[in-house]
């Protein structure tokens, strides 16, 4: 937990510090037309980066969640060859 702040936290400031090293104006003719500051450019694709990034982490935990679920409800199904193990050898094992 620690060390998730503290990667926050410097990740932060190396956004900070590029966003202050760019502040020129530069022309953009994706969608529209027009000039913005580097800056704003740099900070929303930043933005959009790590929204897709949270979407991909997300939906992968589902997945896996799922996955486990299917697992654990086969394990319950299957009715093998019961141990030969005594009630005391099982106590012992645990």
């Amino acid at each position: 937990m620690i060390m998730r702040n503290i990667l926050l936290i410097l990740l932060s400031v190396i956004v900070t510090l590029v966003c202050v090293k760019n502040s020129q104006t530069v022309d953009i003719d994706l969608f529209v037309e027009g000039k913005i500051a580097l800056w704003k450019l740099l900070l929303t694709f930043f933005v959009m980066g790590t929204i897709f990034a949270f979407l991909l982490k997300g939906s992968k935990k589902k997945q896996h969640q799922e996955h486990t679920a299917i697992f654990d409800e086969s394990e319950e199904d299957y009715e093998g060859p019961k141990s030969k193990l005594s009630d005391e050898d099982r106590d012992f094992l645990s």
